[in-house]
């Protein structure tokens, strides 16, 4: 199990600013505007982190729904391996997380029965080592496996090429389920 003292030591690790980082928050921001993101809905946060992803919503798209953070961070009891939705809502966004899980799918799995819309972001395996990226990568997610997923998947350039020579360095993908909706 980890410690809150453990996730507080990987998150210091993490280095760049928060607007290198915030490419990927804007593009997930971007994809629900598009769905028809709106202040009545609820979203959660999967690996929220420092939270910065809630900071784009508010500040970049002026959102006022309801935000759930959920990473080791704030509670250590729900390893994201095993994660349970505790209740539904209208997104979940999970950025750069399925790759550090076992088993990605499992986690997938449930989103599609609580929630309507799952946008992910993941290193792309066409361009960048991705279990070399971080000692925490466990499993490398193609864009098929995203596309038989039920995802509507496209490459961008997340890291500024740093990992992948100037090619696309990441997934971006979306899942609906009302499929007409799925457009990243």
């Amino acid at each position: 199990m980890t410690t809150h003292e453990e996730a507080d030591a990987y998150l210091a690790e993490r280095t760049g600013s928060f607007e290198h980082r915030a490419v990927r928050y804007r593009a997930a921001l971007e994809a629900l505007r598009s769905i028809g993101l709106d202040d009545s809905h609820t979203l959660y946060d999967l690996g929220a982190g420092m939270t910065e992803l809630d900071v784009v919503l508010r500040v970049d798209g002026a959102w006022r729904g309801r935000y759930i953070p959920v990473d080791l961070g704030v509670d250590v009891r729900h390893d994201l391996e095993d994660r349970h939705p505790p209740r539904p809502a209208d997104h979940a966004v999970a950025l750069e997380i399925l790759e550090h899980l076992s088993d990605p799918w499992r986690l997938v799995s449930r989103l599609k029965r609580a929630v309507n819309t799952i946008v992910v972001s993941v290193p792309n395996p066409r361009t960048v080592d991705v279990l070399g990226i971080d000692r925490t990568h466990r499993t490398v997610i193609t864009a098929e496996q995203l596309q038989q997923a039920g995802f509507v998947v496209r490459e961008e350039l997340f890291y500024g090429g740093v990992y992948s020579d100037g090619d696309p360095d990441a997934l971006f993908a979306v899942w609906c389920a009302d499929r007409a909706c799925a457009r990243p």
